[in-house]
């Protein structure tokens, strides 16, 4: 049982609670049971002064002299064992004891309590044990008097030093024991017995628990068919319930979807490959009456008919590729790849589109030796749609230049212009099928807006993203990274 599950964070804090009210139950009981005992103590005892005081003709004389009452004295502790008896005066000093003077710590003690037990207040009342400074015990006292005035006290200590010895030798006996014993069984059981009641609550929770997790580990696939719980409170059973349709819904939901999704790729596929035929048939015919009729009227129409086909092909072929990628068919080969060649003979296509637009291309550094490694046609497919997107947003005299930059096992490469850039509120969206920035160029071949889309899937079949920053008027820079040929192990 995890102290994270549900069952965990109510039995811990029952197990605290448990020890908690145990110790302090025992604890209640003891000073209670103390509480009642010294109560009993002092009222079977509340007249043993007096009856010292009526048993001894010096005393009711107001005799208190200490030659002769410490013998009679010695002789009541030997009979009681337990009481130790004192005289005072009226100001609480000590005058007349047994003990040996050795043992007095204070000769003088207060007489607040002992006047409040001769008025009779509630019992237990506790007053300054001689043999110490700071313990109080409880006692029995009487006034003495003389002549009709009061000359002190007879004090008589109810548990000396030797009840006090026995008391501690036998504070904690078979009976306290057993009591503590009892206690403690009694609380296991009921803890036990409440673990039980929250396990039988809980156990349907889990199994809801247990359910949902199963329907997003089998991505949605799998229907639960289980039952409420026999146990399940009728609240828990409306949840049962409640997720049972929700599950059936989100199940039906994502069947469609993905039936939609997967007749959608057919389709496009079907219809792109369905216009590749006639598409060639067309533009071959407007090539050959180009050649035969170079110099004839509406030769420019042609021309532009022409244009139109290349640039509608060019769409088919990249609606196929994107289709393709969306239906995971597409196979990596992958292989050592020297970049930086690679990323010249990219920028070789370029080159006669680049001068005409006064922008320039470069490579840094030419190492041959930076490999990583990728499916080289799937790498150069990457880079040709990069470079052209940056050609677009490019303006005369700028530049656009791919960086290699070996890192930890990674080639980053970075393809970065000093073109437009991409507004703020666009870059997220930039990846997206057919979506064009707000700033968007077509070159002279078009723009479909599914070139960075394209990227964003070859790359993710290479496991590695791509991440793109931009400032207005300042330039764009798209970046990724591809393991190097030194992490390269011949099974990829």
């Amino acid at each position: 049982m995890s102290h994270r599950s549900l069952l965990g964070q109510i039995t811990f804090p029952l197990i605290i609670l448990f020890v908690t009210m145990t110790a302090g139950l025992f604890f209640i009981y003891c000073a209670i049971t103390d509480t009642n005992s010294a109560r009993v103590e002092q009222t079977l005892h509340k007249n043993l002064a007096q009856q010292i005081i009526h048993y001894s003709e010096g005393l009711q004389q107001g005799d208190i002299s200490r030659t002769a009452l410490k013998p009679a004295f010695h002789s009541l502790m030997l009979l009681g064992p337990s009481y130790e008896i004192y005289i005072t005066d009226n100001q609480g000093k000590l005058l007349v004891y047994a003990a040996e003077s050795s043992k007095i710590k204070r000769d003088t003690i207060n007489i607040k309590p002992l006047d409040s037990f001769i008025k009779g207040v509630n019992y237990p009342i506790y007053a300054d044990n001689p043999r110490s400074l700071d313990q109080q015990k409880l006692f029995s006292t009487a006034p003495i008097f003389k002549d009709h005035q009061q000359i002190g006290y007879v004090f008589v200590i109810l548990g000396g030093d030797k009840y006090d010895s026995i008391v501690n030798n036998l504070a904690f006996d078979s009976d306290m024991y057993k009591l503590l014993a009892a206690l403690v069984i009694f609380f296991a059981l009921a803890f036990a017995l409440l673990v039980f009641i929250f396990a039988r609550l809980v156990r349907p929770i889990i199994q809801l628990d247990q359910d949902i997790t199963n329907f997003v580990k089998n991505d949605f696939t799998t229907v639960s068919t289980s039952t409420p719980h026999q146990y399940a409170a009728n609240e828990i059973i409306n949840l049962h319930n409640n997720f049972s349709s929700l599950e059936n819904k989100i199940h039906k939901q994502l069947t469609q979807i993905k039936s939609t999704e997967q007749l959608r790729r057919e389709m496009l596929s079907h219809i792109s490959h369905d216009l590749k035929t006639p598409l060639a048939s067309l533009k071959g015919y407007l090539e050959t009456w180009l050649i035969q009729h170079p110099e004839a009227a509406g030769s420019d129409f042609i021309q532009v008919a022409q244009k139109n086909a290349n640039q509608l092909q060019r769409l088919v072929e990249q609606i196929i590729e994107l289709a393709q990628l969306d239906s995971n068919t597409v196979s990596l080969y992958q292989e050592p790849v020297a970049v930086a060649e690679l990323a010249q003979d990219v920028l070789n296509k370029f080159q006669l589109q680049a001068q005409q637009k006064d922008i320039t291309l470069s490579v840094e550094p030419k190492d041959p030796s930076l490999q990583a490694i990728a499916d080289i046609a799937k790498l150069e497919r990457v880079l040709t749609n990069l470079v052209d997107n940056a050609l677009r947003h490019c303006r005369p005299g700028d530049s656009i230049k791919i960086q290699l930059q070996p890192k930890d096992n990674q080639l980053i490469i970075s393809i970065a212009d000093s073109g437009m850039g991409i507004p703020k509120e666009d870059v997220a969206h930039i990846f997206d099928a057919h979506f064009r920035a707000k700033n968007t160029v077509n070159g002279p071949q078009g723009n479909s807006g599914l070139g960075l889309a394209i990227v964003a899937k070859l790359l993710s079949l290479h496991h590695t993203k791509i991440s793109v920053s931009s400032v207005l008027s300042q330039g764009t820079t798209f970046s990724f990274s591809l393991p190097t040929s030194g992490a390269y192990n011949g099974s990829m």
